[in-house]
């Protein structure tokens, strides 16, 4: 039976487990023996498939505990969760070398926590730096719990088996750990690039549609023969870009292959004096305008520029050359309010890590025959970023000892060890991934030392030339198209939401209503009310949800909150304590609902007035 002592520290704050631990009070434990060890203190075994054993000594379980503890006695640690309960002589011995440590502990078996508690007092590990306690083997349980721990401590969770269970239990709950910690890996990359855009790909998207609504499509609106069939350059601002002006020169001086420049190679190629075909641009931040920001300083009018639909407004503005548009799968907007005159369906480029691997895929749907790499070193080159020419005066150019040092290290074309950042690894990956699905194109990387591409074989620019660029390709006046969007359907989509904005935003109101009203039945105990009060939220939240305006331009503005939001009540599922559900709904929903009013004021004016001046121009 559960000692009273241990009652009652659970009761405070896992009842819930308690209720579930108390069943084996009265029922006969199978699997489980206590018996005491040779040194006199009580040792557990276990019955596995029909055999004994121990899951701690059964001659000395202090000293074993000790010796097993002393393993980690050189390292800090700020949270450690501990996989296995056994006879808690681990854990005692581990939070005595740690006794700052905050520690959580699950123990798969139920019948073996039980019998723990029934032994020992929680109170000698000692209880207050105990943050959660659980057990079963239910994989989505366990794999809410370790999410809720590594979002609690940021990732930085040590993980300890007593070492018995890895045994035991190892394959089943490793694979539930492993999946928990990848899905936050992955949560947390997606994270950092919503944090710093989501309201950035929003306001650019509606901010861009006049600039849409006068220039092509270039999936849609232009001669797409002038690249079905034909070779196209991508040039990056590698380092080894430096090596290949002489051959771009020759290229575009015969026209012998469509150069793209991508992110800032345009200026290296315009400080040596070549203009490419195009420019290609989609970062949604303020300061990407500076990448083509000597165009517009120069007034230089033969460079036409590509432009993402979500791409930073400012770059666009008062740009002198042709401009040419396709649209990311960021922008929610567009897709909404646009359609082609001949009700085709609009071609979407999805979002990626880099421009390259955007432009990649615009030349993939413009069927051309070859794609040729130039630049692309996606790794260091004789400690440098970019080619000659590209520098911002922020210390950009050249490579930092702390950025050596935090480098990893792949192959390069030549077969050599060279040193990349995460972020080049992750662009590579992608771009082998768009490579592998595209057999049908021949992909070619001429990058010198950069890093190897699978599926695009390494080749001189000059074999290139001599080999394959043998006559001129270049068509020209490729830019000439009028943009092909279908007007009556852009005012009727853009009078609904409209309508649809008014709508929302009487449903946020009222939900902010709800959550002041669940506070005040809280304040008066009124704990019968809070049902009531639970399901009209949830209708208000599902309404909220179900609008076009929220879809369309106010839910990827706060795409961020909402998975916090998401993640943060997972376990009210689980929360049988009446005020303690109350007062997270409360929190987690009013934090929610009062960034979501503050985004909706501040898209809507900007959706009015830019919706106003298309209205007009429309007339």
């Amino acid at each position: 039976m559960i000692l009273v002592d241990n009652r009652k520290a659970l009761r405070i704050k896992y009842r819930e487990l308690l209720e579930q631990l108390s069943k084996w009070d009265h029922l006969q434990k199978n699997s489980v023996e206590i018996e005491t060890a040779k040194t006199g203190v009580p040792t557990i075994k276990v019955n596995i498939e029909g055999k004994q054993q121990y899951l701690v000594s059964k001659y000395d379980p202090v000293r074993e505990a000790e010796r097993l503890a002393a393993k980690y006695t050189q390292k800090d640690i700020k949270h450690v969760l501990f996989v296995g309960m056994g006879m808690g002589y681990y854990l005692k011995s581990f939070l005595e070398k740690h006794p700052e440590a905050k520690y959580s502990i699950y123990e798969p078996s139920e019948e073996i926590l039980h019998a723990y508690l029934s032994t020992f007092r929680l109170e000698d590990l000692p209880l207050k730096n105990l943050q959660r306690l659980f057990t079963g083997i239910n994989p989505d349980v366990i794999e809410f719990e370790v999410q809720s721990l590594l979002d609690a401590t940021h990732n930085s969770l040590e993980v300890i088996f007593l070492p018995i269970y890895e045994k035991i239990y190892g394959e089943q709950i490793k694979g539930i750990l492993e999946k928990a910690l990848g899905v936050i890996e992955e949560k947390h990359i997606n994270l950092v690039a919503n944090v710093a855009f989501q309201k950035r790909w929003t306001i650019n998207s509606v901010r861009n549609l006049p600039v849409m609504l006068k220039t092509p499509n270039i999936l849609h609106n232009i001669d797409r023969s002038a690249f079905k069939g034909k070779p196209v350059i991508i040039v990056s601002a590698g380092p080894s870009l430096n090596e290949e002006f002489e051959n771009l020169r020759y290229i575009k001086e015969h026209g012998l292959a469509y150069i793209f420049t991508v992110g800032s190679a345009i200026n290296a190629l315009i400080e040596h004096g070549i203009y490419p075909d195009a420019a290609c641009t989609y970062d949604p931040q303020e300061h990407n305008y500076r990448v083509i920001q000597r165009i517009k300083d120069d007034n230089i009018t033969d460079i036409p520029l590509i432009f993402g639909s979500s791409v930073g407004f400012e770059t666009v503005e008062g740009y002198p050359g042709d401009l040419l548009h396709m649209i990311i799968s960021q922008d929610t907007v567009s897709p909404f309010l646009l359609t082609n005159t001949d009700q085709s369906s609009l071609c979407v480029i999805n979002d990626a890590p880099s421009i390259a691997i955007v432009t990649f895929q615009l030349l993939v749907k413009l069927k051309v025959s070859d794609i040729i790499l130039v630049g692309q070193n996606l790794a260091y080159i004789k400690n440098k970023h970019y080619a000659n020419g590209i520098d911002y005066g922020t210390g950009s150019q050249t490579i930092s000892d702390t950025q050596l040092l935090s480098s990893i290290c792949v192959k390069d074309v030549y077969g050599n060890v060279v040193r990349t950042t995460e972020g080049f690894n992750l662009m590579r990956q992608q771009l082998e991934m768009y490579i592998a699905t595209n057999p049908q194109l021949k992909v070619w990387n001429t990058t010198k030392g950069g890093a190897a591409i699978d599926g695009a074989e390494f080749k001189m620019l000059t074999k290139i030339i001599a080999e394959q660029l043998t006559k001129k390709v270049v068509k020209e006046g490729w830019t000439k198209g009028q943009s092909g969007y279908n007007h009556v359907h852009l005012k009727l989509q853009l009078e609904q939401l409209k309508s649809e904005s008014i709508i929302l935003e009487v449903v946020l109101k009222k939900a902010l209503d709800t959550i002041e009203a669940i506070q005040k039945a809280v304040n008066a105990n009124r704990i019968k009310n809070l049902e009531k009060h639970y399901n009209t939220l949830d209708d208000k939240i599902g309404n909220m949800k179900k609008n076009s305006f929220y879809q369309r331009l106010l839910e990827p503005m706060i795409r961020v909150q909402q998975e916090l939001l998401s993640q943060n009540i997972k376990g009210l599922k689980y929360e049988t304590n009446t005020m303690k559900k109350a007062e997270c709904i409360i929190n987690e929903f009013g934090n929610f609902l009062e960034s979501a009013i503050q985004n909706y004021y501040e898209v809507k004016d900007l959706f009015n007035e830019v919706g106003n001046e298309l209205i007009l121009s429309l007339e």
